[in-house]
């Protein structure tokens, strides 16, 4: 057999295609809450295989020995192939939606692979021996193709293989979208049934080219999701969600120099203690402890803005950053998130009040450790003063700095 055989080169690309498949496996490894996206693009590449497979199935295409193989009629093989590309692309779409981490409910993962996938086999069948079958098929491939690129066009920001999926999209919407409008425009005429169908070897390589640079993008950008999920983890406090000590003063200095680079806006500080927390701890024991630093690390989250930072520095002391925020609006807040306490339920688990003391800081330039280190210096001096009488907010003074 020779490579310009297609029967030869099918039975060389999909072991092939399974083995890339079986290599991005090996090559993640991450947590099992974020290897859904695996999962959806190696069921891709399987139906993928399969699509491929199809035109074997054919009678009349392998050799007499493995004659019994040939089961299914053209026709049908020219559905189950098209059918299973539309439904990998699909898989494929999912995947990459799981990587956004944006929750979707299951009926619009299902719609994403049903609807598409059942409107072009009804219009498939009724078209089967119309002039208009391959537009129609070119016309959902460019459907199917553009869904994909409106998923993958945000992960862009965040992954650098994103813009390598970009361009196979735009490539493939530009070739899809060609055929679709030459074949409405000037259609061919019906597709010959009479004998078996099989890939033409132009698109046989450019459907291998274009999945084979799609796994390879796709496994670059789960490295970059694995990479980051590592960074996030060195930099945050397992218990309450919050920012650690280590990632703070890096994350804060760098959000007030790309935002203080235009213009010059107030900023508050606020260093927060929970009261009593040492008598929590022994009275009621150290879970329970732990689970007042949780219910007061939500609260605060439930609260604050996209732009604020919110760290633990340390024990049950908090750090609280508010850019373009003065002293009166942060004070606001203080009051809000000590009302939302007082309005939490109480509970077996939780049996008594979250309060809290509070050192509070207002600047207009923060643009090295230094300035920040004397920012922090000043507020503990202030939320010493707030916890001589507890449950109280203190401004800095004068005399701080």
């Amino acid at each position: 057999m020779l490579l310009n055989d297609p029967v030869t080169l099918l039975l060389i690309i999909i072991p092939f295609g399974l083995m890339t498949t079986l290599m991005l496996c090996l090559s993640y490894v991450g947590s099992s809450g974020h290897r859904a996206p695996l999962h959806g693009w190696i069921a891709g590449d399987l139906v993928l295989a399969a699509y491929r497979a199809t035109d074997l199935l054919q009678p009349g295409v392998l050799p007499p020995a493995f004659g019994w193989l040939g089961i299914l009629q053209p026709e049908t093989a020219f559905i189950v192939s098209t059918s299973g590309l539309l439904l990998a692309i699909g898989c494929h779409t999912l995947a990459l939606h799981q990587l956004a981490d944006t929750p979707r409910p299951r009926r619009w993962q299902t719609g994403v692979l049903a609807i598409p996938l059942l409107i072009y086999g009804l219009g498939a069948g009724v078209l089967l021996h119309s002039a208009y079958l391959l537009a129609w098929f070119f016309l959902f491939c460019v459907i199917t193709i553009g869904l994909q690129c409106s998923v993958t066009w945000p992960l862009r920001k965040r992954f650098r293989g994103a813009w390598a999926l970009l361009a196979g999209h735009a490539a493939l919407l530009i070739f899809h979208g060609c055929n679709a409008l030459t074949s409405a425009i000037d259609p061919p005429g019906p597709v010959n049934f009479d004998e078996p169908d099989m890939f033409s070897l132009p698109a046989l390589a450019m459907d291998f080219m274009v999945s084979f640079l799609f796994t390879l993008s796709f496994a670059l950008m789960l490295q970059e999701q694995l990479r980051q999920q590592v960074v996030r983890l060195s930099i945050t406090d397992t218990l309450t969600g919050a920012l650690n000590r280590r990632g703070a003063v890096s994350t804060i200095l760098q959000q007030e120099r790309r935002q203080g680079a235009a213009q010059r806006y107030p900023l508050a500080v606020a260093m927060v203690d929970l009261d009593n927390f040492k008598r929590i701890n022994d009275q009621h024991g150290h879970a329970v402890g732990d689970l007042a630093l949780q219910v007061f690390a939500r609260t605060v989250t439930g609260l604050m803005r996209k732009d604020d930072v919110f760290v633990r520095w340390g024990g049950e002391e908090f750090l609280l950053v508010f850019p373009g925020t003065d002293v009166r609006q942060a004070q606001g807040f203080m009051k809000r998130l000590r009302d939302a306490l007082e309005q939490l339920p109480s509970s077996g688990d939780l049996p008594f009040r979250i309060g809290f003391s509070a050192g509070l800081v207002q600047t207009s330039s923060m643009d090295r450790r230094e300035d920040f280190e004397t920012l922090l210096r000043a507020v503990d001096k202030a939320l010493y003063r707030a916890k001589q009488v507890r449950g109280r907010v203190e401004v800095v003074e004068a005399m701080d700095l």
